[in-house]
């Protein structure tokens, strides 16, 4: 996946602090539901958003789900957390088996600047609207090395 595909208008539901939790959250963000969730190429989207938004450090892992004993805590680079993710990912999966996978949330830094810059607005979607360009407003409010 693309930055500009990540960013485009239609995906906006996935820059949403309680839309990210479960992989479930983030398919249905990117349109996949109930009857196309369990496709390949909804597990193949999947994993790519995942991956491009640990990229963007915008998310991390909270909880590993069945690795959760083995990798809590640990600095663990990009790609071995993608290789984790799809082996605890199985093709076929379903709504019921994305809550033993692993959960995410967005970076504190988000979700602070989501709070201080959205808090006039009725939803958060009235912001997005509002600000315009989203990745811009991301890369303008992340924390500076």
């Amino acid at each position: 996946m693309t930055t500009k595909e990540l960013f485009d208008p239609k995906h906006i539901d996935i820059f949403i602090p309680d839309n990210i939790e479960f992989i479930s959250f983030i398919l249905t963000s990117l349109g996949y539901g109930n009857t196309n969730e369990s496709s390949e190429e909804a597990r193949e989207h999947g994993l790519d958003t995942i991956e491009k938004l640990l990229e963007l450090e915008l998310i991390e892992v909270f909880s590993w789900g069945h690795y959760e004993d083995k990798l809590k805590g640990k600095e663990i680079p990009l790609i071995k957390k993608m290789r984790y993710m799809a082996e605890l990912w199985p093709k076929g999966a379903k709504r019921g088996d994305f809550y033993e996978m692993p959960m995410f949330k967005y970076k504190d830094w988000y979700l602070e600047a989501l709070e201080r810059d959205a808090k006039d607005f009725d939803t958060y979607e009235d912001f997005f609207k509002k600000i315009g360009n989203l990745e811009q407003w991301i890369e303008q409010n992340r924390p500076k090395e």
